[in-house]
C-alpha cells in the first residue's frame, strides 16, 4: 500500500511540485519498502531449501519450486497485463514484441530497447511497476543453483562451521554487488544488470543471511548477544529502522530510487541503508515471539490482514489506474486519485485472488499431470472425508 502512494504521488505531481518539501521526502522514501519486499520474498523460498542441514524438513523438489513460482506469478499477471492493455489500454502489449510483455522479460536489454512504445508514454507501456517481477523472475531461476552451491559447501560441515562458511560467502557476493553497481563498472545503467537479481543481490543476501541464521540456531535457541537483543527488544529494533527511514529523508534527494540521477555514491548508499532498515524490521520477527505484541495486533487484524491477502492483484492493477487519473488524463490531486485508485484496484485486486490466485494455489505442489487428470466423483477407498 506504501508503493501504491508512491506511485499515486509520482503521477500526481508530488505535493506542489517535486521540490525538497517535508512532506514529499516523508513520501518518496517509502520506496524503501521495496527492499522489504525482496527481503521477504529470498527469506522465505530460500529457508526451506535449507531447513533439512540442521535437523529440520527435506527440501522441496526443483520442480515443485519452479511450478509453484510459475502458478504465482504468471497467471494472474496475465489477466491483469491483457485487460488494462484492452481498457483503457496500454502500449507495446498487442504490437510485435508482446512475447517481452508476456515473460516479463521487457526490461531486459535488447527486449526493453526495441519494444514499441511512445517515448512520452513510458508508464503506459506494458505494466511499468513490474520490473520487480523481472528482478524476482531471474532470483527464481538462480536460487535453486545457489541453494545446490551452498549444500555442497555444507557437505560435511557441522552446523556452525556451515553458517559461517555460507555468511563468508554471502557477504562477498553481496559486496561484489554492490562493486558491480558503482564505479569503475557501474553496471546499473545498464538494463541487463539493473533488472535482474544481480543488481539488487545485497538486499537479498540480507535475507538469504536471515535465512541461514534462522536454521542454524532454530533448535539450540542459543542465539548470538546482538540477534538476541534484537530480537527481545522489537521496539527499539523498529525504533532504528525508522530513524533510518528518517536519515534517508534528509540526505537523498526527494527521487524514487529507481529512477533518481543519484551519483554511484549516493545509490550505493541508498541500498545499504534501506537494506539494513528492512533487516531491522524484519530481525525481530525472525527471531522473536510474532504472536505478541503491537506489531501482532495490527498484523492480525482481519482487514490489514485480507489486505495482505489480495496485495499482489493491487500490485498489478493499481499503476496503470492511477497514472490514467492523474498525468494520463483526468490530471486529478494526489488525495483524490489515492481514494479512488484504492477504490478500483481493490475489488479488482479481490477479484484476482478469489477468481485466478486461490484457484491456482491448490495446485502448486501436485504433479501437473496428477491435477489434471479427472477427479473422482466420491472419495477413494481409505480417504479421509
Amino acid at each position: 500500500m506504501a508503493i501504491v502512494l508512491v506511485h499515486v504521488w509520482l503521477f500526481t505531481g508530488g505535493f506542489g511540485g517535486f521540490d525538497a518539501t517535508l512532506p514529499n521526502r516523508a513520501l518518496v522514501r517509502l520506496d524503501g519498502l521495496v527492499a522489504i519486499f525482496f527481503l521477504l520474498s529470498a527469506f522465505l523460498l530460500y529457508r526451506p531449501m535449507i531447513a533439512r542441514r540442521a535437523g529440520g524438513p527435506p527440501k522441496p523438489p526443483v520442480t515443485g519450486y519452479a511450478q509453484a513460482r510459475f502458478l504465482r506469478i504468471y497467471p494472474a499477471y496475465w489477466v491483469a497485463l491483457t485487460a488494462l492493455a484492452i481498457v483503457p489500454g496500454l502500449f507495446g502489449v498487442f504490437s510485435d514484441k508482446w512475447w517481452t510483455f508476456y515473460s516479463l522479460g521487457y526490461y531486459l536489454d535488447p527486449l526493453f530497447a526495441g519494444s514499441d512504445c511512445p517515448s512520452d508514454e513510458g508508464p503506459a507501456c506494458g505494466l511499468a511497476q513490474t520490473w520487480t517481477l523481472t528482478v524476482e523472475v531471474t532470483f527464481y531461476a538462480i536460487l535453486p543453483l545457489y541453494a545446490l552451491l551452498t549444500a555442497r559447501l555444507a557437505r560435511g560441515r557441522d552446523v556452525r562451521s556451515w553458517m559461517r562458511a555460507e555468511l563468508l560467502l554471502l557477504a562477498a557476493l553481496a559486496a561484489l554487488s554492490m562493486f558491480l553497481n558503482g564505479p569503475p563498472l557501474s553496471l546499473r545503467d545498464e538494463l541487463w544488470f539493473k533488472f535482474t537479481f544481480a543488481s539488487h543481490f545485497y538486499w537479498m543476501a540480507l535475507a538469504l543471511a536471515l535465512a541461514v541464521l534462522s536454521v542454524g540456531y532454530w533448535r539450540t535457541q542459543a542465539l548470538p548477544r546482538p540477534l538476541q537483543l534484537a530480537a527481545s527488544r522489537p521496539g527499539a529494533c523498529w525504533a532504528v529502522a525508522g530513524a533510518i527511514y528518517v536519515g534517508t529523508m534528509f540526505f537523498f534527494l526527494p527521487v524514487p530510487f529507481s529512477i533518481a540521477p543519484y551519483t554511484d555514491p549516493e545509490y550505493l548508499a541508498l541500498n545499504v541503508a534501506q537494506g539494513v532498515g528492512a533487516a531491522l524490521l524484519l530481525i525481530p520477527v525472525v527471531f522473536g515471539n510474532p504472536n505478541r505484541g503491537v506489531a501482532a495486533r495490527v498484523l492480525t487484524n482481519p482487514v490489514v490482514a485480507w489486505l495482505g491477502l489480495v496485495s499482489y492483484g493491487l500490485f498489478l492493477w493499481h499503476f496503470t489506474i492511477a497514472y490514467y487519473l492523474g498525468y494520463g488524463g483526468a490530471d486529478a490531486g494526489f488525495a483524490p486519485v489515492a481514494v479512488l485508485t484504492f477504490a478500483l484496484a481493490i475489488p479488482l485486486a479481490a477479484a484476482s485472488y478469489y477468481l485466478i490466485e486461490a484457484p491456482l494455489m491448490r495446485l502448486k505442489y501436485r504433479r501437473l499431470r496428477d491435477a489434471l487428470q479427472r477427479r473422482p466423483r466420491g472419495p477413494a477407498s481409505g480417504e479421509a472425508l
